[in-house]
């Protein structure tokens, strides 16, 4: 899933505001490596660290064709049940530490 997440983000981000990382040879992961196999991490410009839904939710913001959908995940009941499917796709993905983005 985050290696298919990193893809789609990466289309959607014409302006080159993501920055990404093979979590598998980076040193410089905002989380620890557990904390990372459970969702994407997210170190925001401001040095804020988002894992997961949060994560992927802030990341659409920043990208031209993904601001639209993307606010609509900050609406609290959204937002609640944004994080109960994400928790769940993400705990019945294959784990590999060895996931790439590319």
């Amino acid at each position: 899933m985050c290696r298919t997440s990193c893809r789609w983000l990466a289309r959607l981000d014409w302006l080159d505001r993501l920055a990404f990382a093979d979590m598998a040879v980076s040193r410089d992961l905002p989380v620890d490596l557990a904390t990372a196999m459970r969702g994407i991490p997210m170190r925001t410009a401001e040095g804020k660290v988002l894992v997961g839904f949060e994560a992927v939710r802030r990341a659409l913001v920043q990208t031209p064709a993904g601001v639209a959908p993307a606010l609509l995940l900050y609406v609290p009941g959204i937002a609640t049940i944004g994080r109960v499917v994400y928790g769940r796709s993400a705990a019945s993905r294959r784990r590999s530490a060895a996931c790439r983005i590319a």
